[in-house]
């Protein structure tokens, strides 16, 4: 479902992040496209994006299968229409075809458009949830396997509000660089607890409630005492907040590309969270 992404500046400058796949179903057919957040994005004239590779028996195998998009630029992606919501998006058949036509084909496990929260089922959500979001914190992976690293926290403002008026919500977990474009995820099996504190034994409930896209911090003085002259270093203190932008603004991304090639939704997008 995931994939990492390394992007390159025109001065050599790099850096990490996460995407992952969404399938849409159009008239024209399914179309997927890769999530993940503008600023992983923005500036890159070259994009490299790594999945793990699919053997021929369709399983995954202990290595990673990657194509470079040289000249990259913003013409490859679109963003979210509102400047202040860090969501973009671009189309994943091109890389994935790329990759079979290679030879070196990738293992793909997209989710559907329908796993995305709908305002309904926000609804129907507790203020705390546990949620489990799926990426390379800080670059790290699975360097066996290749798989990302999966890690687990729970809201800390309810689904059905917006956080600030934007379309987002908090996460209280351990949020890193590397971590953006993680999908976050609302996953129960066997059972769950409703918002009237009522237990659904046998109802599983899986849903992709967004993007994550930064990490709420602190300034630190780090002063350092008995030299000559007084130093004082100062850095960001990551305060375990995570920002996620909501389904909603997935949806709203996808759309403007669509418009723009000019292919319909199958069906009408339902009225997201």
């Amino acid at each position: 479902m995931t994939t990492y992404l390394e992007g390159e500046d025109a001065s050599g400058g790099t850096w990490t992040g996460t995407g992952f796949v969404v399938g849409f179903e159009t008239t024209e057919g399914l179309v997927p496209f890769v999530v993940t957040n503008k600023h992983v994005l923005a500036g890159a004239t070259k994009l490299t994006v790594r999945f793990v590779a699919r053997g021929a028996d369709g399983q995954p195998e202990q290595r990673a299968t990657q194509i470079q998009m040289v000249q990259f630029g913003p013409h490859s992606w679109a963003g979210h229409p509102d400047a202040a919501v860090d969501v973009a998006v671009f189309q994943a058949a091109p890389v994935l075809n790329q990759m079979e036509t290679d030879g070196h084909p990738a293992l793909v496990k997209w989710a559907p458009a329908s796993m995305l929260l709908t305002s309904a089922q926000a609804e129907e959500t507790d203020a705390l949830e546990a949620v489990t979001f799926i990426g390379y914190p800080n670059g790290l992976f699975d360097t066996t396997s290749y798989l990302p690293i999966a890690r687990r926290g729970q809201t800390a403002t309810p689904l059905s509000n917006d956080y600030r008026g934007y379309p987002a919500f908090l996460i209280d977990a351990s949020v890193f660089p590397g971590s953006s474009g993680s999908p976050v995820l609302l996953v129960d099996r066997g059972g769950h607890v409703d918002r009237q504190g009522n237990f659904n034994l046998g109802s599983n409930r899986i849903h992709l409630l967004g993007v994550l896209a930064a990490v709420h911090t602190r300034q630190v003085d780090g002063r350092v005492v008995d030299l000559p002259t007084k130093q004082v270093a100062v850095f960001d203190d990551p305060i375990d907040l995570g920002i996620v932008y909501k389904a909603s603004a997935i949806q709203e991304t996808v759309d403007i590309v669509l418009a723009a090639i000019g292919i319909a939704l199958a069906d009408p997008a339902p009225d997201l969270a």
